[in-house]
């Protein structure tokens, strides 16, 4: 019997590892920490994501079950005092801990908060790992700990390059705290999450999608301003003060939930694994794919941008932390993936077409009101809107 602490499972990777390891076996439980809220409890919480997600999974059904295996510890990785943590009764047993809890902030970090929640509560977890005397130690960090790197990333040599922000410097740091642990260790690096490989739909929208947001939003403001249609095509005259790239990686939920569930069940070898699958995009195809979707013209990526208009200095305001992702030159090794799974998992790509498929599902699912949205998702890229 695995007996597993586990923190973030309120989050997007938690709560789809949970339910696809419960799913598949009926030889593991789980002892979760998990926040309250302002109006819920650590267990309504909890209960309310589990159920989501066995939906989002197809499996409603296997709610119940699912969650017969599930504890919950209400606090919080930042405040956790290890030494009382581990006098816990319902951590009698436990032999694993996966440590997925994190604050994916990729702005500036002026109160700490983002170093704190990531590097801290690693260093909480990991000595509460140690006073439980457990055999495995499970960590979700991110590929980005690659920071500024030009080239090859591989897995099992990170090295500090530099970094975009302290979400990065956090992660890389916390990594480093579980390599150094003296605990038999496996380490999952995904990269930028988006829609599952089916629908390109997604639980919990992320990152990317604040980009499709602000374009939907500026469009809406433009298309009012001039008193044209919402369908109609609009020209928006903004820059995206970046340098395209040819390796945007990313990821779609279902493959995170996929790979790193079949690792998880592997031998601990003090291996790490990039989970990013190996058919990057480039920002040229997001940006026609997104341009296409919404009826845009005249936005441009250019990291030269002599005077920018005050559409450009919103965008940069708001999205800003973002660019890095979109101009950078890394390449994520895959070997201990390949090694521990095979070629088939990798097998995969999204390509223009899924690409534009996450795109339409994301205005589906999160502007249902917004009738020219809906217009929008519901017609190809290729065919005139009616």
């Amino acid at each position: 019997m695995k007996k597993i602490f586990l923190t973030g499972i309120t989050g997007l990777v938690g709560s789809a590892f949970v339910v696809a390891l419960l799913r598949e076996r009926q030889d593991c439980e789980f002892v979760c920490l998990a926040r309250k809220s302002a109006v819920k409890s650590a267990r309504q919480r909890t209960e309310e994501i589990i159920r989501d997600e066995c939906k989002f999974d197809g499996c409603p059904e296997l709610a119940d079950r699912i969650l017969s295996k599930v504890s919950v510890i209400e606090g919080d990785v930042v405040d956790l005092d290890p030494v009382e943590m581990a006098k816990n009764p319902l951590l009698e047993g436990v032999n694993v801990v996966f440590h997925c809890a994190a604050d994916v902030n990729l702005g500036q970090d002026p109160t700490g908060r983002t170093f704190r929640i990531n590097y801290q509560g690693s260093k909480n977890i990991v000595e509460l790992a140690k006073l439980l005397k457990v055999k495995e130690l499970h960590y979700v960090g991110t590929a980005y700990i690659a920071g500024r790197l030009v080239g090859r990333a591989i897995e099992d040599n990170p090295i500090d390059s530099g970094f975009n922000n302290p979400y990065e410097e956090s992660k890389y740091k916390a990594e480093m705290l579980v390599r150094n642990s003296g605990i038999p260790f496996s380490i999952y690096r995904p990269s930028i999450i988006t829609g599952r490989r089916s629908d390109g739909r997604i639980r919990k929208p992320l990152a990317f999608y604040r980009i499709l947001e602000f374009l939907g939003k500026l469009k809406s403001h433009r298309c009012s301003k001039l008193g044209v249609p919402h369908v109609q095509p609009v020209n928006l005259g903004i820059n995206f003060a970046t340098i395209p790239s040819e390796h945007v990686y990313f990821v779609p939920i279902d493959y995170v939930q996929e790979a790193i569930t079949a690792l998880f069940q592997q031998p601990v070898e003090n291996r790490a694994y990039h989970v990013t699958g190996e058919s990057p995009l480039t920002t040229r195809q997001i940006q026609d794919a997104v341009c296409g979707v919404l009826r845009l013209e005249g936005v441009s990526i250019d990291p030269n941008e002599d005077s920018p208009n005050m559409d450009n200095k919103l965008m940069s305001r708001f999205l800003g932390d973002l660019f890095p992702y979109f101009s950078s030159d890394i390449v994520f090794d895959q070997s201990n993936v390949r090694k521990a799974l095979g070629d088939k998992i990798l097998d995969w790509e999204y390509g223009t077409k899924g690409l534009e498929i996450l795109i339409r599902s994301y205005y589906k699912d999160y502007f249902p009101k917004v009738e020219w949205l809906q217009k929008l998702a519901a017609t190809p890229m290729d065919e005139p809107v009616k």
